[in-house]
């Protein structure tokens, strides 16, 4: 199937700035975004790219109007919070949100600024990888990986072995890039795994497991593993915790007593 040619306008309320015009970006770059959404996976997973992949280099950054009033910092260091850094070696782009848009319509305008970009003279990518955690009730103890994407990359997911979603709505930022992907000739997957409502490194540990078979990454998550181990002691201590209290609230006589009535 022949896909047709159409290459979305710029948002007007964005703006790819690269700083470091030295670096050539080579044609079919893999562009892989991870935005600040469900267990923070997405960026957990871009964040550690960027600290493993050895000849990583920041090139530059994504602005927009309607960025929240959030700055961060890193030992001191002021940081753009949507950063663009690139990986000659595996022919990587990776793309570092690290704030949520307070108005959700603003994704819409900054998806055609990063596909009008990434489908441009300067870099003609290939593909573009999106991360959504999904939220699960109580501990869990197994972090399954599953993939949506165009039809023609399903054969990709499948030499993995990784399963794919039958049926689905993906929402947020995310939903946004691959919509607009979909309209052009870049090609657009998202990788699924559950997570809590807090960060979840063991989330971020399987996608980047998966990447690792995808791309021929080295990416060590034994890290990752051991702070999702320490989140779920933390969270087992303030579940005995919570019922400790509860029972505490039962007289010795198992009666239940009300000092209140509403009606």
């Amino acid at each position: 199937m022949i896909k047709k040619e159409y290459i979305c306008p710029k948002g007007k309320e964005s703006m790819v700035v690269i700083e470091d015009l030295s670096m050539k970006i080579q044609e079919g770059a893999t562009i892989i975004l991870g935005f600040a959404g469900a267990g923070l996976i997405g960026t957990i997973i871009t964040n550690t790219l960027v600290e493993q992949i050895t000849d990583v280099k920041e090139i530059g950054f994504v602005t927009s109007n309607l960025l929240p009033p959030i700055s961060v910092f890193y030992q001191g260091v002021l940081k753009n919070p949507f950063r663009v850094y690139y990986s000659a070696q595996h022919n990587l782009i990776i793309g570092v949100v690290e704030v949520p848009f307070q108005i959700p319509s603003a994704y819409n305008d900054l998806s055609k600024t990063i596909c009008n970009w990434a489908l441009s003279e300067d870099v003609k990518a290939h593909e573009i990888l999106v991360f959504q955690g999904y939220h699960k009730h109580g501990l869990i103890d197994d972090f399954p990986v599953h993939y949506a994407s165009e039809a023609d990359m399903v054969e990709t997911f499948e030499k993995i072995d990784l399963e794919k979603f039958e049926k689905g709505i993906i929402s947020g930022p995310e939903a946004t890039i691959i919509n607009e992907a979909l309209t052009n000739k870049l090609k657009v997957a998202a990788l699924f795994t559950p997570v809590y409502q807090i960060p979840t490194p063991e989330g971020a540990a399987a996608i980047l497991e998966v990447l690792n078979s995808l791309y021929n990454f080295n990416i060590d998550i034994s890290k990752l593993i051991e702070q999702g181990k320490e989140i779920k002691v933390k969270m087992l201590e303030l579940a005995d915790k919570s019922q400790e209290f509860q029972r505490q609230q039962i007289p010795e006589d198992g009666k239940e007593r009300y000092t209140q009535y509403y009606q």
